[in-house]
């Protein structure tokens, strides 16, 4: 009878943590799920300098099996100068992200396909950065119509960051700061006026609003700095000190080395954050004159990978549970190794005899262990569970959930 009532709250529990994107420490933060992944949607339509017209598609991934109906969103945007790059070359990251449990996708935007000799000029460049900005901004909004009709990526619209590398940042820095409150130069005016205003014209769904929680910046920049704000989004910017394609500091921006445009790289992008007030965070890359080279290699990308996430993880948890509930939920259960394919230790501060309760990613329970009562360390098995992500609570003897974590078993 204990058993079955544990089970009918745990499965409850379960179920609600699915369905609000559970923050509970291991979510967001650790590998958690295999991923799927859906190419080529079409998300809007648009011409370029040269007067190509084409679809824009995105690619989706999301982690597979997961039971939330809402999930925060990442879309990013590739680098290669806006002359080169395809939305392909970012499926690691989706992957990355996805499988801590975020949605992401990976967009198209328009490249340059005028003359490259000469080379373009500042206000040919501002125009095409600005007619890319415009495809972005066509990317938010048709995720944000789609939660309006059912919602089929269950994308949480109140948690929408973009992001991308190079020209990619550029791109997404733009989208996420350039607004109608902005002083900008007469010429550049009369180039947004002409790409549609300020929601862009590569979409007709302008209802929906193309706002967004923060930005993931690899070596991007900002035509200028003061288009940031106090009422901007939250920015995470990883830069090589002495990088000679997209300044870190100021500088111009270049393509095969000759420059092409002023722009302000992430250290006075990071500046302007600060003294708005708003939350930031630059990774430098001390001495280096490479561009984006922290993703030469695989520890490299991991570890400012992991820093993002890390960034992300108090924006996307706060909109669920403030930060006080959040730190004593944490702080209830320590569970190790996790990773782990044979045995747990389970570390727990509580007044209450409790049953330790194991369920897979469909809610059923698969192991039932009990607590040795008001404190101390529990250890039990999995080695009889297959390989994959399990949902680890403490349920009291009265049906209260004491603490919870996700445990991965290899």
């Amino acid at each position: 009878m204990k058993y079955t009532l544990l089970f009918f709250v745990s499965l409850l529990s379960f179920i609600i943590d699915a369905q609000n994107s559970s923050c509970d420490g291991s979510r967001y933060l650790t590998t958690l799920f295999p991923v799927n992944s859906t190419l080529g949607i079409t998300f809007g339509n648009s011409t370029t300098i040269n007067g190509v017209n084409a679809d824009l598609k995105l690619d989706f991934f999301e982690p597979s099996g997961d039971l939330a109906q809402e999930r925060p969103l990442i879309i990013l945007a590739f680098g290669g100068s806006f002359i080169g790059g395809t939305r392909e070359e970012l499926h690691s990251l989706c992957t990355f992200y996805a499988s801590k449990g975020y949605a992401c996708a990976t967009i198209d935007y328009r490249l340059y396909d005028g003359p490259l000799f000469p080379l373009p000029d500042s206000v040919t460049m501002t125009d095409e950065v600005l007619k890319a900005v415009s495809d972005m901004k066509a990317a938010i909004r048709f995720f944000r119509e789609d939660a309006d009709q059912g919602n089929l990526y269950k994308i949480d619209t109140d948690l929408i960051f973009v992001g991308g590398i190079s020209a990619g940042a550029i791109v997404a820095s733009h989208a996420a700061m350039l607004d109608s409150t902005d002083t900008v130069q007469p010429y550049v005016a009369s180039l947004i006026a002409a790409n549609g205003g300020w929601t862009g014209n590569s979409s007709s769904n302008t209802q929906y609003s193309d706002e967004v929680s923060g930005i993931v910046n690899f070596s991007g920049a900002l035509r200028s700095a003061s288009y940031i704000d106090a009422n901007d989004p939250a920015i995470f910017s990883v830069h090589d000190e002495l990088d000679e394609v997209v300044p870190y500091g100021n500088g111009s921006a270049t393509i095969f080395s000759f420059p092409i445009i002023s722009m302000q790289g992430s250290q006075v992008m990071h500046a302007q954050a600060q003294s708005d007030g708003l939350t930031t965070e630059l990774i430098t890359i001390d001495g280096s004159a490479g561009h984006v080279s922290y993703f030469g290699s695989v520890a490299g990308t991991d570890s400012i990978l992991s820093h993002s996430i890390d960034f992300l993880f108090p924006l996307v948890c706060s909109s669920f549970v403030n930060q006080e509930e959040l730190e004593e939920n944490l702080s209830r259960l320590d569970m190790y190794p996790n990773p782990t394919s044979k045995q747990v230790t389970i570390d727990y501060v509580s007044d209450q005899e409790f049953t330790i309760t194991v369920l897979d990613v469909t809610g059923r329970i698969v192991k039932l262990v009990e607590g040795n009562g008001k404190g101390g360390s529990t250890e039990f098995y999995v080695n009889e569970l297959n390989a994959g992500t399990y949902l680890v609570k403490l349920v009291s003897s009265d049906g209260n959930l004491l603490g919870s974590k996700y445990l991965v078993v290899e």
